[in-house]
């Protein structure tokens, strides 16, 4: 039986994949044995998530895809929906002690597939440590009855929601540009990835002293940091911060993307205020500005979108659907994940590091990603350059803090394409 696909996925093309990756550093070197044990299984438990992309008329379906999932050696990132995947919209890779998971933010995000990246880890380190007694109570396991609300491929209501959100926030119609930021795909060649590790106790005890989050955290060091590189400039600097909006449509379980772009606007006059009060202002921004009244506006633009695109062309589906995303997720300065607390039910005990990459065709040229990992917080600044000078001042700030802190060598990443029927 065919998936209904997110009405988003008509905006992807050769210059918006939307793909992402995340990496799991292992304690020990990757057996790709084991590694492609656990992505059968992990396949059986996730059906959904085995499928394929085409195009029937002016509309696109997914397909289930008995083929197996694809596992590259040496990391390589293999082109997502095209032959190298089996056609897959997910992929997995390894080199070294790494596993890699390359997937398209058009079928999910973060939060949608963590559990499955979770059950492949539990049935690769449970086949590479059988003395092992993890914890299952929370894995997702083959076999498992799949619930209707994780599955569901059409989650959203017929009818908008009613709501009586806080005035929502408007981008101002000029921002802060990073001119110095290469555009677009052109410069993949040149996109860096600066790797930070912190301890979650040490960053928690300061930033919930202000009533922060490590989110706004983060964008309040960015912020900083663009700003000290950029004195010249004045216009305002706007962080887009992602967030989900599965509370406000009821389905916390779904495995779609439901990432709603919250813009935090930092007016000149922010410029020189300590950190302290940055995190505040905004933690109050994002209290205000990403409550379950505003993120149901997100849900009911869906819906509306859903209704507007029913009789249009396939040609017209992609141009408008491309509007709407280019003017949800463009015009920031800058960018913040924070995918929340995980639980790895005991697994992160062979775990060094989670690093999430992002396509950063659509960022402001810095995006930053924060995953969790058992006593650490991986912080991920991507850039389409590896310039040093904001993640340098971004360090000297979290010392300021007094939050003590790794910072790896820089590594240029790169990210599957993604082929889409026509």
């Amino acid at each position: 039986m065919d998936q209904k696909v997110n009405n988003i996925l008509y905006a992807a093309g050769p210059d918006l994949w939307g793909t992402f990756r995340i990496a799991v550093t292992l304690v020990e070197p990757v057996d790709p044995e084991a590694l492609r044990y656990a992505a059968d299984r992990a396949a059986e438990r996730f059906p959904y998530f085995c499928v394929r992309l085409l195009r029937r008329g002016e509309e696109y379906v997914l397909e289930h895809n008995d083929l197996p999932f694809v596992i590259s050696p040496e990391g390589w990132a293999a082109e997502l929906g095209s032959e190298e995947t089996n056609y897959h919209l997910f992929a997995f890779a390894w080199d070294g002690r790494r596993i890699y998971m390359d997937a398209s933010h058009f079928m999910s995000d973060g939060n949608g597939c963590f559990p499955f990246l979770k059950t492949l880890l539990y049935y690769y380190l449970s086949r590479v440590h059988p003395e092992e007694d993890f914890d299952t109570s929370r894995v997702a396991l083959a076999g498992d009855e799949i619930p209707f609300e994780e599955a569901d491929d059409y989650p959203f209501p017929d009818e908008p929601l009613e709501c009586d959100p806080f005035e929502p926030a408007e981008r101002p119609e000029e921002v802060m540009d990073l001119s110095d930021q290469p555009e677009g795909y052109e410069s993949m060649d040149g996109w860096t990835s600066f790797l930070f590790s912190l301890r979650q106790r040490e960053m928690m005890s300061f930033v919930s002293g202000v009533d922060g989050s490590p989110a706004t955290f983060m964008a309040s060091l960015m912020y900083r940091a663009i700003t000290a590189c950029h004195p010249e400039e004045h216009l305002p600097v706007v962080c887009g911060m992602q967030h989900q909006f599965r509370s406000a449509l009821g389905r916390p379980k779904s495995h779609m993307c439901h990432i709603n772009i919250v813009p935090m606007v930092y007016p000149d006059k922010l410029r020189d205020r300590d950190i302290e009060m940055l995190n505040t202002i905004g933690r109050g921004i994002l209290i205000i500005q990403a409550d379950d009244a505003n993120d149901t506006l997100t849900v009911n633009r869906h819906i509306e979108n859903e209704a507007r695109i029913k009789y249009m062309s396939f040609a017209e589906k992609r141009r408008y659907m491309r509007s709407e995303v280019l003017d949800g997720i463009g015009k920031n300065t800058f960018e913040v994940s924070y995918t929340g607390r995980v639980d790895w039910s005991g697994l992160d005990k062979y775990i060094t590091n989670v690093i999430p990459y992002f396509d950063l065709t659509l960022s402001g040229g810095i995006s930053i990603e924060i995953f969790s990992v058992g006593e650490v917080f991986c912080v991920n600044v991507m850039q389409r350059n590896g310039d040093t000078r904001y993640v340098d001042r971004f360090s000297q700030m979290l010392e300021k803090c007094g939050i003590s802190h790794a910072a790896y060598d820089p590594e240029h990443f790169l990210l599957s394409r993604c082929r889409f029927p026509e």
